[in-house]
């Protein structure tokens, strides 16, 4: 007897995976399209998870929708589809799907009603593309899937050497944004903003040069190309061409000297102190971010009605997601809508929080299209005619910028004119290197905005608004993205050596 009421509390302890407890769920028809295939079907959906209005289909029905093999252990309520060449497992109960060695997080639960599983749809729209070379788009309101296979954007990959170089490319589709990460000792990640790939395509296992090996993944909205280097490169470049249909990265084995390219009107380099000289006592907590221009100030005005105050606000919204949520950084913006800020109130507001460092976004514009690139400023007289007209552009409302009041610039600036040039190396290089923009350098000029600041400042000119290249970039919410990250990176090695200062001040 005491045995079997044991066993009857055992039993009664065992967990339940949640079952659908919905009787009059709501039921519909979907229409599905086979893209490519010119057919059509109809699958039943039902709405399991109230109040929830996401729909649910049945196991068997979307193993027969896709083709694939089924396997349902009922005794474990696990579920097991064989989708192309992967295994892919469902938990009743879970809101985790594991495709092979990768773990995907739906939004719902997968249920069981009726004697089976049923699987949230956005299975199909949003994890399926992921684990196959097939894609889905749900239109809820209009009861339609539609059901084809992944349009790859990210088409081939090509390595040749010459020499102490070897050069990757990557055929695109068409321009994609992008980012190199090099973080990582003898290796190179490429990180492509809505590309899609076969990663069997893009792959090398033979060694050319400085590659060792190449291997691909796709991610929810991104494709990652990884290289591996045989030995460590001098320096590389990532460049576009063919109208930004070839992504291209440069490597060098031995070591060159960099030579600045010729700009329009030139440019003034910034000879730095040494490493073991630089910055003082600097901790990056909180940072101000400035959209510039905004308001009925439209800044720059270029190709494909491009303004600068938009392109602004955008990479700052981009830059204070990243900063706070990846590096726990504080953000302020001046401005977080389209509206009009003084360029005196803009710093006051950066002293006033008492911000570690300022941070003022703008895009160029010239009467030459061909003048392209990005760019970063700290305040200090203008070193070339070049650097005096651009400031003079941005200092539009106020007195020109050979007028200012440099007394005050020695007074406040000056004291961290040294953090100010290394914080403009860290970001004109991330941005230049990341994403194979024009290196216009680092340079200096008497910009308003910076005028006053009691923390390091710059000035950024993402690109031009005037340059059909750069234009197209300035234009893509996936180069903003792209632009902030590397920003953002540049933030963080910039805090690592303030921080090693600090520590050898001790």
């Amino acid at each position: 007897m005491t045995r079997l009421f044991v066993f009857l509390i055992a039993f009664l302890l065992i967990p339940v995976a949640p079952q659908a407890q919905v009787p009059d769920a709501p039921v519909a028809d979907f229409t599905v399209r086979h893209v490519g295939g010119g057919r059509s079907d109809t699958i039943e959906l039902r709405q399991l998870a109230a109040p929830s209005e996401e729909w649910f289909i049945s196991s068997q029905e979307l193993s027969d929708l896709l083709g694939v093999g089924r396997f349902w252990r009922t005794d474990v309520r696990k579920l097991v589809l064989r989708i192309d060449d992967r295994r892919v497992t469902f938990t009743v109960g879970a809101r985790s799907v594991v495709g092979n060695d990768e773990t995907i997080m739906l939004r719902q639960e997968v249920l069981y009603f009726e004697g089976e599983a049923w699987i949230p749809l956005e299975f199909l729209s949003d994890v399926l593309p992921r684990l196959s070379d097939r894609q889905a788009s749900v239109d809820a309101q209009a009861r339609t899937l539609s059901l084809g296979e992944r349009r790859l954007n990210v088409l081939g990959l090509e390595v040749s050497r010459g020499g102490d170089q070897t050069e990757l490319r990557i055929r695109l589709e068409s321009a994609l944004a992008f980012r190199v990460d090099d973080s990582r000792v003898r290796n190179l990640v490429i990180k492509i903003y809505g590309g899609a790939l076969d990663p069997g395509q893009i792959r090398l296992n033979t060694a050319q040069g400085l590659v060792d090996a190449v291997r691909a993944r796709q991610a929810d909205g991104y494709a990652y190309v990884e290289v591996d280097l045989s030995q460590l490169a001098s320096r590389y470049q990532s460049l576009t061409e063919d109208d930004g249909k070839t992504i291209l990265l440069r490597m060098e084995q031995a070591p060159v000297t960099l030579i600045p390219e010729p700009q329009p009107r030139g440019t003034y380099m910034v000879q730095t102190l040494p490493p073991e000289q630089q910055g003082r006592d600097v901790a990056v907590r909180r940072v101000v971010i400035d959209a510039g221009h905004g308001g009925g100030d439209l800044g720059a005005e270029g190709l494909n009605d491009l303004r600068e105050k938009d392109i602004t606000l955008a990479v700052a919204r981009q830059l204070e997601k990243i900063l706070e949520r990846r590096d726990n950084i504080e953000v302020i913006l001046t401005r977080d809508g389209d509206e009009s800020i003084g360029l005196i109130e803009r710093t006051e507001m950066a002293n006033r929080y008492k911000a570690d460092l300022f941070i003022s976004l703008h895009c160029n514009a010239w009467p030459n299209a061909r003048a392209r690139g990005v760019e970063t400023y700290f305040l200090s007289p203008a070193k070339t005619e070049w650097d005096a007209d651009v400031a003079r552009k941005e200092n539009a409302g106020v007195r020109a910028a050979e007028d200012l009041d440099f007394m005050l610039w020695d007074l406040v600036q000056n004291a961290w004119i040294q953090e100010s040039a290394t914080l403009a190396e860290e970001v004109q290089s991330r941005l230049s290197t990341d994403l194979g923009m024009n290196n216009r350098g680092v340079k200096q000029a008497g910009f308003r905005v910076l005028v006053g600041a009691f923390m390091p400042a710059i000035l950024v000119e993402l690109g031009f608004v005037t340059n059909r290249e750069d234009a197209a970039r300035l234009s893509s919410p996936a180069f903003h993205e792209a632009a902030a990250e590397s920003m953002a990176d540049a933030i963080v090695q910039f805090r690592a050596r303030m921080d090693a200062i600090r520590e050898r001040s001790r």
